[in-house]
């Protein structure tokens, strides 16, 4: 049995490949994509219209300026796709660190290293399924033994990836979703461990600020736009 996982999240901590490399695509695609969903924004809230743009060999003059926030609109939807595939490896990355962190909590698992017991909220959520992380023939066995993680996703709907391996090495997979706890107040709790941890890692991590904040904009201009057009 794998416990604990200190030294797996050492390792993951340390591992410069998982920072962002400079990155010439990711970074160009970042900054059109504030650059485009920064001009929708002041357009949205301020109320101006561009009626033309300046290039290097003439003058554009706009005769539909409100065609000019649904041209904006679709360009941040491709652009926000775009930054989505690019960013990919490395947001996955990122969720591994983050899902180790929210792990290493004593409310999620409890390892008593004196008598080799597993308790807490994963424990608990396995043993309706007959899986006991404290079974002799994971613990003694240098065959049979559990590897899991957890899968964030959105939070509501994050679940236990476990794999079981048997004497032969045979693997055998399963998902435990949290919303299928009997005690939903310690479901509950356990969305609040992940949303805290969530929550600082935007002041703590600078690299996943910069990672999901132009994501970020990009909704936030795209909402906007779309909520004034309804109100309107």
């Amino acid at each position: 049995m794998i416990e604990p996982v200190k030294e797996l999240n050492k390792a993951i901590n340390a591992d410069l490949n998982l920072a962002p490399p400079i990155d010439t695509a990711l970074a160009s695609c970042k900054k059109t994509l504030v650059i485009i969903s920064s001009v929708l924004l002041a357009l949205t809230f301020s109320g101006a219209k561009v009626t033309e743009a300046n290039t290097f060999i003439f003058k554009i003059t706009f005769t539909n300026p409100t065609g000019i926030n649904t041209l904006l609109l679709l360009s941040i939807g491709y652009l926000l796709l775009r930054y989505n595939s690019i960013s990919h490896f490395y947001t996955d990355n990122y969720k591994k660190q983050f899902a180790t962190r929210v792990l290493d909590n004593k409310f999620f698992r409890r390892y008593d290293s004196y008598n080799d017991v597993v308790d807490g909220f994963i424990p608990d959520l396995l043993k309706p399924k007959k899986i006991y992380l404290n079974d002799d023939k994971y613990k003694h066995s240098s065959h049979s033994y559990l590897d899991y993680d957890l899968k964030v996703r959105l939070f509501f709907n994050a679940y236990i990836d476990l794999t079981e391996y048997d004497e032969h090495g045979n693997p055998r997979l399963y998902k435990f979703y949290l919303i299928d706890s009997k005690d939903k107040f310690q479901y509950l709790f356990a969305l609040g461990i992940m949303f805290s941890h969530w929550f600082l890692e935007q002041f703590r991590q600078r690299d996943f600020l910069e990672l999901y904040s132009p994501m970020f904009i990009g909704f936030i201009a795209v909402y906007s736009s779309v909520w004034v057009r309804l109100a309107s």
